[in-house]
């Protein structure tokens, strides 16, 4: 028997009342299981085994797949389904962490993370582009791929002005190593804005402006690293 907290990122029915779930779990990783029964209407998994579910659970372990016996709902970041935007903003987060989640591998802060990242979906009613947007640099330092956005990268002295931001090489080049790098322009305000979206706390996103060109860089910084980009809910997006 195994005491673990789940987020649901994917369902598909299986049999005539059961579901296979696809979760990320705090303490094991990206996991499936099979929920049983779930699909009845009188089922005590009913509320745990939705999309965006965050659940308490008891699971125990079948051959390749876990069972859940016992599930204590948290959160069903009910309001997602009320607002569009908010819904497919964390249907994106949902999908994007399904890819780069590892099977059995554990990271209880990415899981926090995306935790926290959906309930602040769930109860904003705008800047879901910025919240994103602060969630994928966030999500690219934790996996090991946080951009130097202090030092220019070919002479190591601090940036102080407006730089060039390049992608393959994970920073900035100040205005007189520009030659030697083959990035895209950058504003100090920009790039202060880039620090502000690593450092800042969610609950505090409102309090920072973004430009497109940030959104921008910050999305195709993550998707080089992670090697993906055509993600089926940025289309919807």
């Amino acid at each position: 028997m195994i005491e673990d907290e789940i987020l649901v990122v994917k369902e598909l029915n299986y049999k005539e009342n059961d579901k296979i779930l696809h979760v990320l779990s705090r303490a094991n990783g990206k996991i499936q299981l099979i929920s049983k029964g779930s699909k009845k209407n009188n089922s005590h998994l009913i509320n745990a085994s939705q999309l965006f579910a965050y659940s308490r659970c008891t699971l125990t372990k079948s051959r390749d797949m876990y069972i859940i016996t016992h599930a204590e709902l948290i959160d069903s970041f009910y309001n997602l389904k009320n607002n569009i935007d908010a819904f497919y903003h964390g249907s994106y987060v949902l999908e994007l962490i399904s890819y780069i989640a590892q099977e059995n591998e554990v990271d209880s802060r990415i899981f926090d993370m995306t935790v926290s990242v959906l309930s602040h979906f769930s109860s904003l009613q705008k800047d879901f582009d910025k919240l994103t947007a602060a969630y994928e640099l966030k999500l690219a330092a934790m996996l090991g791929y946080m951009p130097d956005l202090k030092h220019c990268l070919s002479c190591g002295k601090d940036i102080k002005g407006n730089s060039q931001f390049s992608i393959k090489d994970g920073g900035l080049y100040c205005g007189d190593c520009v030659n030697y790098g083959n990035g895209i322009n950058v504003t100090y305000n920009e790039i202060i804005t880039m620090e502000r979206l690593l450092k800042i706390k969610f609950e505090s996103i409102c309090s920072v402006d973004v430009n497109q060109k940030v959104l921008q860089i910050i999305r195709n910084f993550l998707f080089y690293y992670i090697g993906k980009d055509n993600f089926t809910t940025l289309k919807l997006l």
